[in-house]
């Protein structure tokens, strides 16, 4: 075995034209191969067979030789095929005809592709032939793919399409082109914070959508993050390589000649990935450290001359602090701190969620401009940037032919968007269904006669677990069975003022005397759910959620047997004192499900926002619940002891002990009864900060005064809801964000007395 293999001419992953030996970018455009970067030196050395100890840990000779094999895939990539390419003008799935090369790995080959009934352009990865035989490699592609094919975030490459054809398995993404972060490093040196910090929110997006459904990218790194900048000069960010970041790493894949490998790439990988350990999303919290330092700083967190001197710095020294590495850069002592904090070497000292993560470098972004950093949680307001950039793209397209924007080839709308993607799939669907429909009919005319072909044609039709439009009235809504999913989507509006309505009806059987409602959130716009009672022109209820990506779950309901009515649409209260735009989704779904109530012995039914229905609590007993709407008011009212005489008593409240609000929200009440009733207090958690303790605003638990209950005296009560709390600064949201965190309100007994 040699100590060094021989350096290798590749081929412009760009143009196509070769590149020497030695030679530091393509002469014909320009292109800079990441694998002659110095900090990738060592990348052509022989990889070890055997296995390599580090210390009293072993690295196995699979993550070493993928590990290496990973710093090599840009080159790996960019080596097109002499000569003409056999597939090119080949129609796949009867509708992706290929057009052109765009990139190899060791996983299959890229084409860009043209969708033959939409006139689109999207990309095709073929799974490469020697993988394509394999039948668990196929079935684990297709499994990878169809949760890949579930991330709609702005801020991911979409999947559209996956299947086998004539032999060949493929995978349909969305057509992105632009630079990646690494040759925005190399280009532009040490990024500064509040331009990293705007792009790490982003990607913390993508991964939180992602997490999830249980994808971890597992193959973080500036290559794999995508940067256009919009008209105005903002960046906007997109994560690439889902789908099959779980797949290459199969163990069947080690049977088949150099594609076995664990993904990562040595300078960005945890080390628990390197372990070879179960990792989960912090493995990808490790990873976006890793990606934050070397564009806060221009380097990377660890050097090393072969992919094992890498691994070795991974696991055992800590990291140079970055204002250490950087010192002329200024970055800030609490921007440190994150960056560090997510490069912790034990998963558990590291920030727990993505959502955290994003959490805190909104925070310290805070200062840099509260609008604009709003804009890129939302997923509606990234939509329309990214729609922003492609038009400034076909703007500009005939007089810089170089651009490179989000989507080079996205001029005069050429490349194919999920909504039009989606369209073409529906439209497939519906021409099945008529398919099918003429020959039912055709066949029971044939065999029954005209009167039970009507009969037939004329029939409700069942059940399939997804909504049937039109529904958009009473009248026509889809029957639900009790406890049972259906999958709906808001999609074509009514019109230009009216969200799409989704209106469903659900028999609640004798014995029921409480429901659970459950509807899962769309990316891209709040919802709202009402309820009637069929025959009821009034609503009894209005639950709605106030943000995008907010889940509604109301564990308990009070109804009595009989028809109910659910309907679904978008909410279009103007939260920000600005009426919404009415938006449409045809590509996600929402989950409505309509079963028993779940509820525990002290825990709230709804509805109870008034004392009439008030949650009733005895002495010494507790009762709990959620704000799980806008606007959801909480009534809590205490009984008469049961027996004995009367009690002493006093209100005890408390709020989100097992974690705090989202950033806004505060508990306010306001007992009925003793020295402050009918006045407001504000609860706070015990360990926040923010603001000085005052006669409205109150640190937890709050303890009235003592009082007595008996049978004969009116009930005391007490007064729930959530509202805008004062010491989280100018920049609070108008709206109290709703959450699933508990408040607790217990009725202690403080002395008993017994009365003849």
């Amino acid at each position: 075995m040699t100590d060094q293999a021989a350096p290798v001419g590749v081929a412009c992953a760009h143009c196509g034209a070769p590149i020497p030996p030695g030679a530091q970018s393509c002469a014909s455009c320009g292109n800079v191969p990441r694998a002659v970067d110095d900090a990738d030196i060592g990348a052509r050395e022989t990889i070890p067979t055997d296995t390599t100890t580090l210390g009293d840990r072993a690295i196995s000779r699979r993550v070493l030789r993928s590990s290496a094999m990973q710093m090599l895939d840009d080159e790996r990539d960019s080596m097109m095929p002499q000569g003409p390419d056999p597939l090119i003008g080949l129609v796949v799935a009867g509708r992706y005809r290929i057009v052109e090369c765009v990139g190899r790995g060791g996983m299959g080959v890229v084409y860009k592709v043209e969708h033959t009934e939409i006139g689109k352009l999207l990309a095709l990865k073929l799974l490469a032939g020697e993988l394509s035989r394999q039948r668990e490699v196929v079935r684990r592609f297709k499994r990878e793919a169809l949760l890949a094919s579930r991330l709609s975030h702005p801020n991911s490459v979409q999947v559209f399409d996956f299947g086998v054809s004539d032999g060949l398995t493929y995978l349909v993404m969305e057509l992105v082109s632009g630079r990646d972060l690494a040759r925005v490093i190399k280009a532009e040196g040490a990024l500064p914070f509040d331009r990293v910090g705007r792009m790490m929110v982003q990607v913390c997006s993508s991964l939180a959508e992602a997490h999830g459904i249980g994808i971890i990218h597992r193959d973080l790194k500036p290559e794999n993050i995508l940067i256009a900048r919009a008209p105005d000069g903002t960046d906007f960010a997109k994560v690439l390589d889902f789908g099959l970041a779980k797949l290459r790493e199969a163990p069947e894949l080690n049977e088949v000649t150099g594609t076995g490998q664990v993904v990562g790439t040595p300078y960005y990988m945890s080390p628990e990935q390197i372990h070879g350990h179960p990792i989960d999303g912090r493995s990808d919290i490790y990873s976006l450290g890793a990606v934050m330092y070397e564009a806060l700083t221009g380097e990377t967190v660890f050097q090393g001359t072969s992919p094992m001197a890498v691994f070795t710095r991974h696991l055992t020294e800590q990291p140079i602090p970055p204002r250490e590495r950087a010192p002329q850069k200024l970055i800030a002592p609490a921007v440190e701190a994150i960056v560090l904090r997510a490069l912790e070497k034990d998963p558990a000292a590291r920030f727990q969620t993505v959502q955290e993560l994003q959490a805190a470098l909104v925070e310290q972004l805070g200062g840099m401009g509260q609008a604009s950093i709003d804009a890129l949680l939302s997923s509606a307001q990234m939509h329309a940037l990214e729609a922003d950039i492609a038009r400034a793209t076909a703007r500009t397209a005939d007089k810089d032919e170089d651009r490179e924007g989000l989507a080079r080839t996205m001029l005069h709308g050429e490349i194919a968007t999920r909504d039009e993607v989606a369209a073409f799939h529906r439209k497939l669907a519906r021409q099945r269904w008529m398919s099918w429909g003429a020959a039912t009919l055709v066949a029971v005319g044939v065999v029954y006669g005209g009167a039970r072909a009507w009969a037939s044609a004329t029939k409700k039709p069942g059940f399939h677990g997804v909504e049937l439009e039109p529904n958009n009235q009473a009248s026509e809504a889809t029957l639900l069975p009790f406890a049972t999913p259906v999958l709906a989507k808001l999609g074509k509006r009514i019109d230009a003022q009216r969200s799409d309505l989704d209106f469903f009806a659900v028999d609640v059987p004798a014995g029921t005397s409480a429901i659970s409602i459950k509807v899962t959130a769309l990316p891209n716009m709040p919802m709202c759910t009402m309820v009637y009672k069929s025959g009821e022109t009034n609503r009894r209820a209005k639950f709605c959620v106030g943000k995008p990506g907010r889940n509604l779950f109301v564990p308990a309901y009070d109804v009595e047997p009989g028809t109910w009515l659910f309907a679904v649409t978008q909410d279009m209260d103007a939260y920000e004192s600005a009426t919404p735009f009415v938006l449409e989704n045809v590509s996600d779904d929402y989950q409505l499900t309509i079963g028993p109530a779940q509820l525990a012995a002290n825990a709230e039914v709804e509805p109870n926002d008034a004392e009439a229905g008030a949650s009733l609590v005895a002495p010494g007993a507790e009762m709990t619940g959620t704000f799980g709407w806008t606007g959801d008011v909480d009534v809590v009212c205490s009984t008469a002891p049961k027996g004995a005489g009367p009690s002493t008593v006093r209100w005890v409240v408390d709020d989100a002990v097992e974690r705090t609000r989202d950033r806004g929200a505060v508990l306010e009440f306001a007992p009925s009864n003793g020295p402050r009733a009918g006045i407001a207090m504000r609860l706070h958690r015990a360990d926040a900060k923010g603001g000085a303790p005052s006669t409205e605003d109150l640190l937890a638990p709050w303890r009235s005064e003592p009082f007595q209950v008996d049978a004969s005296s009116p009930p005391a009560c007490i007064k729930l809801r959530l509202t805008t709390d004062p010491w989280a600064g100018a920049n609070a949201p108008p709206t109290p964000p709703v959450s699933d965190e508990h408040w607790r309100v217990r009725l202690e007994i403080v002395a008993n007395s017994v009365h003849p």
